[in-house]
């Protein structure tokens, strides 16, 4: 795909284009800046038609082909482009309603768009659960050499901030947000380590991209799809972030809510993560846990450890037992209290959603002789 940033009339616009068929016909995509939302493209340069929200009049009229890109009259918006070198130039022009607009824009990246699409197992259960996504894997990196398209969809809005918490005088935290998008997110504002602190805000801002980027495809979808979810934001501006737990030493964090975009289903979720603010990055629960390594899927406890948590369970937990009892096979681990360390249900299917989150809170006191030597540090309220 081929990059292209510029204005259409006095806005701002980044665009894409695949290559040209046989025909010359193109197929690309376009979004206005401040709006961050896809609009499909598809013809020859001198005829660029751009897509019809998908109206159930305009369904109705012209049939189940999507997207479409004109009209029950057979009018359409057009961009007439001539290349010039690395730049396009032409004129944009509304065929409903005899509007006409400059274009100008210039080539600023290429990449191939296969290569960050989301793939086998997560590509099947985002189709089930989420429906429409952002096209990028949650694996890739979204930067300006990996995703131009998409970088620019997020990483140049100025963020609203937030009232800063403050934990103490060199730790503390703020949330942002993406006016387009509605909810709010956490940076760390304030940590005895600069390095440490530009590390944590590099993670809490991929995620946030992420989810914003999730929810414009889902607003994007209206036209694909006229279903109930579609041009909506897919309840991501009902999406609860908080900040459970905050140390010079950890930084524990939950995603929770219930995502929608025309999926099977519902993305009902509790995902807590935990940042190393010592060694920077994810928490790695191998080196603070004895016993515990990663499996294929998840991170795996002894069985010395398994037995304590099951007695730590019935001592301390107040929660469904039919929920508890799901505890380890479906856990996260995160830091929700000022001395404790919490044990929750994370994961689960959508049938079990209704016990999200429930599990239990240990003292750190009670985990001493699980804490391998050195990592008592992590530990400190």
């Amino acid at each position: 795909m081929d990059v292209y940033r510029g204005t259409l009339g006095g806005s701002q616009v980044v665009m894409e284009l695949g290559q040209p068929q046989a025909d010359g016909v193109r197929e690309g995509r376009y979004f206005y800046l401040r709006h961050g939302v896809d609009i499909p493209l598809k013809g020859q340069l001198k005829a660029l038609a751009e897509a019809q929200l998908l109206t159930p009049e305009l369904m109705d009229a012209l049939g189940n082909d999507t997207p479409l890109f004109t009209d029950a009259k057979q009018r359409a918006v057009l961009w007439s482009l001539e290349q010039q070198g690395d730049s396009l130039s032409g004129e944009w022009v509304d065929g409903t309603h005899g509007k006409k607009l400059p274009l100008s824009l210039r080539h600023i990246a290429h990449y191939d768009p296969e290569k960050i699409a989301p793939k086998g197992v997560e590509a099947v259960t985002l189709a089930i659960v989420q429906g429409s996504g952002s096209g990028v894997s949650g694996d890739v990196v979204i930067s300006e050499q990996t995703t131009p398209y998409d970088y620019l969809r997020v990483a140049k809005q100025a963020l609203e901030q937030g009232k800063e918490v403050v934990i103490a005088k060199d730790l503390a935290w703020r949330p942002v947000r993406d006016a387009r998008t509605k909810f709010w997110y956490p940076r760390l504002t304030r940590h005895p380590d600069a390095k440490i602190l530009a590390q944590t805000n590099a993670v809490l801002e991929q995620r946030h991209w992420s989810m914003s980027l999730a929810a414009l495809g889902c607003r994007a979808s209206i036209y694909l799809s006229n279903g109930p979810a579609a041009g909506s934001l897919g309840n991501y501006e009902n999406e609860e972030i908080k900040v459970t737990y905050l140390s010079k030493a950890l930084m524990s964090v939950v995603e929770s809510g219930s995502t929608d975009c025309g999926g099977a289903h519902p993305n009902n979720h509790y995902d807590p993560f935990v940042l190393d603010l010592l060694r920077g990055g994810y928490m790695d629960f191998t080196r603070l846990l004895k016993g515990a390594k990663y499996g294929e899927y998840k991170l795996e406890y002894s069985d010395r450890f398994s037995r304590f948590l099951d007695k730590a369970v019935r001592k301390h937990s107040e929660d469904d037992k039919e929920c508890t009892d799901l505890l380890p096979q479906y856990m996260a681990l995160m830091f929700d209290k000022p001395d404790k360390m919490s044990f929750v249900i994370s994961g689960i299917g959508h049938a079990m959603g209704v016990c999200l989150g429930s599990g239990v809170s240990v003292p750190f006191k009670e985990l001493k002789s699980y804490i391998k030597p050195g990592a008592e540090r992590y530990l400190q309220p």
